[in-house]
């Protein structure tokens, strides 16, 4: 282990650990940062905290913000996407929240596509911009409100998807006339879990099969990437090819 947060810690310990990386995203790479383990573990608290002890994204979101502010000298965009997977199928969380008036609305089909500089994006994906880290954090509430969550023998609140929190970053340098496009990916897995402990039935145990599938093939990912294999089974789910550009190659992962 890189680092151990015991009981004691506080959620800015954790965050000044990442703190690094989350810079690193300006800088133009893709940095990754997700929370995995067992269902009622404290992922989703860890990832988003509470108002009172805001957790890793909320504290991520002023860190861009004010570095933004640090580098007065450089022109950024800061563009946001938010789905989650669910039931190994991809649902638009902004789709959602822009559509909720219009009852009977089919969502477009998402695809997960590779741009040229094969960075991932997902076609059909509403993408919004924002100005700040106010409109930014009202923007992931909103859409964190509109996941699948269902109630566990082991956890009330229990997350029944994946959810990838995902903020584009273009900085433009005018004096070099050179832009850097980076990613930050906040993860926030569901739980990894035995349905004779959650006491699943019915759609319930549908739900941690499928999250046990894509569990099982990021830990491949993972490993592959991690003994230096020749071929990464990216493909091998829907999760980690939405993750694929910000786990691989010069991206960080945490």
């Amino acid at each position: 282990f890189d680092q151990v947060f015991d009981s004691a810690s506080k959620q800015e310990a954790v965050f000044e650990d990442t703190k690094l990386l989350v810079e690193s995203c300006l800088d133009g790479y893709n940095v990754c940062l997700f929370a995995y383990g067992q269902t009622g573990s404290g992922k989703t608290f860890t990832m988003t905290g509470s108002p009172e002890l805001p957790g890793l994204t909320p504290r991520a979101i002023d860190e861009i913000f004010r570095l933004i502010t640090e580098r007065a000298q450089l022109q950024v965009t800061v563009k946001t996407y938010f789905v989650e997977l669910y039931l190994d199928a991809i649902v638009d969380l902004y789709w959602i929240l822009d559509n909720k008036k219009s009852k009977g609305t089919e969502p477009p089909k998402l695809d997960i596509k590779l741009d040229n500089k094969r960075m991932v994006y997902i076609n059909n994906c509403v993408i919004k911009t924002v100005e700040s880290s106010e409109s930014l954090m009202d923007l992931f509430e909103k859409g964190n409100k509109e996941r699948h969550v269902g109630a566990t023998k082991m956890n009330a609140e229990s997350s029944r998807s994946h959810s990838i929190f995902a903020i584009l970053i273009e900085s433009y340098d005018p004096r070099t006339k050179r832009t850097v496009t980076g990613k930050l990916s906040l993860v926030d897995l569901a739980g990894s879990e035995r349905a004779d402990k959650t006491g699943a039935t019915a759609d319930r145990l549908k739900e941690g099969i499928a999250i046990n599938k894509s569990l099982s093939a990021l830990g491949d990912v993972i490993s592959a990437l991690s003994t230096g294999e020749k071929i990464i089974p990216y493909r091998n789910s829907k999760l980690t090819q939405m993750m694929q550009d910000s786990l691989g190659g010069n991206a960080k992962t945490l």
